[in-house]
């Protein structure tokens, strides 16, 4: 009688411990081995929050900057000048030879005269005196 038993028995024993493990029984309540995620929870991370917007760079164009000529050589259509800061392109006061457009605009331009300037393309587009 008991060998006709232990088939059935075990088909019992298969069964019982595949729905046990199915719905949260038994070590780690099904999810991986690391127990129910907590109510209301799907067990996903929280989404982070939303980074502020960046502000749009300004048009290098549109920047007016303040300086002193050092320097003008119309022939070769540049200028030095010693800027101020400029936070809008992050850079620090300093000294540098820029291009400007046409010779043309260097000519009302002279050396010590503090001057306002705007840029295109790293070129000078628009010079006057401050």
């Amino acid at each position: 009688m008991f060998k006709r038993l232990a088939p059935i028995v075990l088909v019992f024993l298969a069964v019982g411990t595949a729905a046990h493990a199915q719905y949260g029984g038994g070590r780690g309540g099904g999810h991986g081995g690391q127990g129910q995620p907590p109510p209301g929870n799907s067990g996903t991370p929280p989404a982070a929050p939303a980074p502020p917007p960046v502000k749009p760079p300004k048009p290098m164009n549109t920047i007016e900057i303040t300086g002193v000529v050092q320097a003008v050589d119309p022939a070769t259509k540049r200028v030095t000048i010693t800027y101020d800061a400029v936070d809008e392109l992050n850079w620090p006061r300093g000294t540098k030879e820029f291009a400007a457009y046409t010779a043309d605009m260097l000519k009302p331009v002279s050396v010590g005269e503090k001057v306002r300037f705007k840029l295109d393309s790293d070129q000078i587009a628009e010079i006057g005196a401050f």
